[in-house]
């Protein structure tokens, strides 16, 4: 009983992030029906560009900030550009046809950030004043882990806000439901994809430069955490932004778990997730949209 309170605290720390990976992945995948494996090259480049940034340094909270900012910016700009040059030429292809693509982009921007950095491991110090321990109800958690989990949350509600009560987020919501009815409403269905592109980079971005001081920065990054994002919103439900917070923390839970009482199946912590939601539900915790595809 008294490992709750720690393995609660280790499954938000996981699981908010990670969310902020799956939900750009799932909110692309739900308006344009793209499964974008590059999506794990963006989240590798957040954290390089960082690094770079910074020169690997501890900085004021206030530097940092404006590194992640503007990493996030320019990991935004690439994905809306690998919208414009690759993915819109494959909107009404079989989803196979843009999954291969995709992971051909990953192989690419992998290279590419190899050519740039190199592939030797590199690190990013925290911000000053964001390396000691903070104590809930008795436990200790690193106060950087309690920052990312409040940070995430926070963008993790205003995305929720903007797709329930923005005109632009009910046309998202409308183009994801029937993107031909939408394109006959008027809705500029292009624009709207550009957008989603933008958001999903956007949140990679944030993602890769707010995690960098907690990981090892190297070009496994991008498949290790689109591992993760997949598997998110696979327990989550395929389309499903409400999904993907539950996918995370599902996986954020199952990795605090096994932390605790059997650390040598960490690296299993996603599949053993998966396999275990897939027996009960077998399109995800909030998978009606999966169910739909399918059935269409």
């Amino acid at each position: 009983m008294s490992n709750v309170v720690p393995i609660i605290l280790a499954a938000l720390a996981t699981g908010l992030p990670l969310f902020l990976i799956a939900s750009g992945l799932t909110l692309i995948f739900s308006v344009m029906r793209v499964l974008n494996f590059a999506h794990g090259a963006l989240f590798m480049i957040g954290a390089f560009l960082v690094s770079s940034l910074l020169s690997g340094r501890s900085v004021a909270i206030g530097v940092f900030v404006g590194a992640v900012l503007v990493c996030g910016l320019a990991v935004a700009a690439l994905s809306v550009l690998s919208e414009r040059l690759v993915f819109r030429r494959l909107y009404g292809s079989p989803e196979v046809v843009g999954l291969l693509a995709s992971f051909a982009l990953l192989l690419i921007l992998s290279g590419l950030v190899q050519v740039i950095w190199g592939s030797d491991p590199r690190t990013q110090a925290q911000a000053r004043g964001l390396n000691g321990v903070t104590k809930i109800f008795g436990s200790e958690i690193a106060s950087y882990d309690l920052v990312l989990i409040v940070v995430a949350a926070l963008i993790g509600l205003a995305l929720a806000a903007a797709l329930r009560w923005t005109r632009a987020g009910a046309m998202v919501k409308a183009t994801a439901e029937d993107r031909v009815m939408a394109q006959a409403l008027g809705i500029n269905v292009g624009r709207i994809a550009l957008g989603v592109f933008a958001v999903g980079g956007l949140l990679a971005g944030l993602a890769g430069s707010m995690l960098a001081p907690t990981v090892s920065i190297d070009p496994s990054l991008a498949l290790t955490f689109i591992i993760q994002s997949f598997g998110a919103i696979i327990v989550g439900g395929l389309g499903s932004v409400e999904g993907a917070v539950v996918g995370a923390l599902v996986i954020g839970l199952v990795d605090a778990i096994l932390v605790t009482y059997a650390p040598g199946l960490l690296d299993y912590g996603v599949y053993i997730a998966i396999g275990a939601v897939m027996l009960v539900r077998p399109y995800g915790i909030f998978g009606a949209a999966a169910r739909r595809t399918a059935e269409a």
